[in-house]
């Protein structure tokens, strides 16, 4: 898997480059019907992550890179609607150049597959996305937006393989009794 910078590379056109990420402002029971960078920042601190880079003005984003060197955007949106400051929600993706055996139908067998995600293709500028999106109205806790990134991060090592139409170790079949 080879990271592509093409959204990342609009959107961080803006950006600033960061240090590494600290947990500061992250309390799991907060709360949070908007967030901002920072917010976005301790999300990644707390997951031990670093920050790459971060939004600046009024972008709210921040690139970040795990452990593992997986490197993908947490992205504020719906930013200073209806007299709410910060961003009503969060746009979490990660995304590759795009594998030479992805096609539709393998597109759509990942969506199938993995329905916590949302699996995308661009052609055109040959990437291939994994996304998750979490609206805040009403409010989610810190802890919640935490867990998203997770969800999003453990599903694209499964969901990969399958847009990209590699093969796929099948699962042993339960023994008969």
């Amino acid at each position: 898997m080879k990271f592509a910078p093409v959204l990342l590379a609009a959107a961080l056109a803006f950006g600033s480059a960061a240090a590494p990420a600290m947990a500061q402002g992250y309390v799991p029971d907060t709360v949070k019907k908007s967030v901002t960078t920072a917010d976005l920042a301790a999300v990644v601190g707390a997951l031990g992550h670093q920050v790459l880079e971060e939004g600046k003005d009024d972008g709210v984003l921040v690139l970040a890179e795990n452990q593992d060197q997986l490197k993908y955007v947490l992205m504020g949106t719906a930013c200073d609607m209806d007299g709410v400051p910060g961003c009503q929600g969060v746009l979490m993706q990660a995304q590759f150049e795009l594998p030479a055996g992805t096609t539709y139908e393998t597109v759509a067998q990942a969506n199938l597959n993995y329905a916590a995600l949302n699996v995308w293709v661009d052609f055109e500028q040959k990437s291939l996305g994994f996304t998750r999106y979490v609206v805040l109205d009403n409010g989610v806790t810190m802890a919640n937006l935490k867990s998203n990134v997770e969800v999003l991060l453990s599903l694209v090592g499964d969901a990969y393989p399958v847009a990209a139409g590699e093969p796929v170790a099948e699962e042993p079949a339960a023994p008969s009794s």
